[in-house]
């Protein structure tokens, strides 16, 4: 950390460059004694990065930014913003503190929290950022978090980690076992300090997955920024041997939406199916990620396309449902040249759900461009292909 970058004048001209051409910058090299333009240059490009996902770091006068690869390995501040209002508590650890956007917004629902990264500059430009932000209840270790814990000397309400998914070539690791650290390994060490844990995997990995290997779990948690879902909680509560409970959240500008359920009722629901009638529903992204699928015709009863056409409908139209709603115009059978005389030349967003054709292959063949209010869906319902035109109502 070059303390250099802190002072006043740097300072001002990272904020007013920050939209400049960066080789324009770096060909007329540092305007300031003692510090390399190329130093500056990361600043900027790391302040950059946060300007939409971390407004707050954005926004903060005095920050230090580490590099790019550490403002897009951290959590966004919404995503940071929701998960801390899943833990409440008077102490909890961070195990893997990184950048400390997780640390900061779990300070605001503990009375302390402990901060680990085993970065030493990393964890220098945390506690320094901890300071400029005026959160004084945090306590930042230089340490690796699992040797914090076989040293420590007192327990919490809360663990929390964030095992790294890239290996010492940064190539990304999906597999539970395959991350650092290995928290199926060290649950037995997790439960020594803490009777809750909060484990965030990987958005890809299949939540049976995640059970299957975990002990105790109570509840999991699928989180979506603007319908793309960004992190998978695990809560660990120590002796707990109950059903897991699921909660998706998808938090976007029109307001959050929210859906839980017990796993067992996932696998007893039983859906309905027909034709496209009026309207057609599009679960959201940690709906789909959750596995809901014939809860989803069951809660809210609406008839489903196909066994695996994750798409839905009705004749009258509903509120609240946790996904995009489209009031249908028109449903073709997929037959080729009929539908060229009928969708061909259109300009439309076009989306397949369980269909075997890709996009762009159809885009091609029936001459369709992106873009304006209509929709065409290529599904199957029924067992039999068609495309819906459809607009979007919500």
């Amino acid at each position: 950390m070059n303390k250099i970058l802190l002072n006043t004048d740097i300072q001002d001209f990272i904020t007013t460059h920050i939209n400049f051409n960066i080789h324009e910058l770096i060909l007329k090299g540092s305007p300031f004694e003692g510090i390399d333009i190329k130093e500056i240059i990361g600043q900027i490009e790391a302040k950059k990065k946060c300007e939409l996902k971390l407004k707050t770091w954005f926004d903060t006068p005095g920050i230090y930014f580490p590099n790019k690869l550490n403002i897009e390995q951290t959590s966004s501040e919404t995503a940071a913003l929701i998960k801390s209002e899943f833990m409440q508590g008077q102490t909890m650890v961070d195990l893997t503190g990184g950048f400390g956007v997780d640390s900061y917004y779990f300070s605001k629902q503990f009375k302390s929290v402990v901060h680990c990264e085993m970065n030493p500059e990393l964890a220098e430009i945390a506690g320094h950022n901890f300071k400029v932000l005026g959160i004084e209840n945090i306590k930042s270790h230089t340490i690796d978090g699992i040797e914090f814990l076989k040293s420590c000397q007192q327990t919490f309400d809360w663990i929390y980690v964030d095992p790294s998914r890239r290996d010492a070539q940064k190539n990304k690791k999906f597999l539970i076992e395959d991350c650092s650290p290995n928290v199926v390994t060290y649950q037995g060490l997790f439960f020594k300090y803490a009777n809750n844990v909060l484990i965030k995997m990987s958005p890809m990995l299949d939540i049976s997955v995640g059970i299957e290997a975990l002990k105790y779990v109570k509840n999991i948690y699928v989180v979506a920024v603007k319908n793309e879902v960004k992190e998978l909680l695990f809560h660990q509560e120590k002796g707990f041997d109950g059903q897991a409970n699921i909660h998706t959240l998808n938090s976007h500008p029109k307001g959050d939406e929210q859906f839980s359920f017990e796993l067992v009722e996932e696998e007893t629901a039983e859906a309905i199916y027909s034709l496209p009638k009026r309207y057609l529903y599009e679960p959201n992204a940690a709906v789909m990620k959750s596995g809901a699928f014939k809860l989803i015709s069951e809660q809210f009863k609406l008839d489903k396309l196909d066994t695996h056409t994750h798409l839905y409908t009705s004749d009258e139209r509903l509120e609240n449902f946790p996904g995009k709603i489209y009031a249908i115009s028109n449903a073709h059978p997929y037959q080729k040249k009929p539908l060229k005389k009928a969708i061909g030349g259109l300009k439309a967003n076009v989306k397949t759900r369980n269909f075997s054709e890709k996009i762009e292959v159809l885009k091609t063949l029936f001459k369709l461009s992106d873009g304006g209010d209509l929709y065409l869906f290529f599904t199957t319902s029924n067992a039999n292909k068609m495309v819906i035109e459809c607009e979007l109502v919500y």
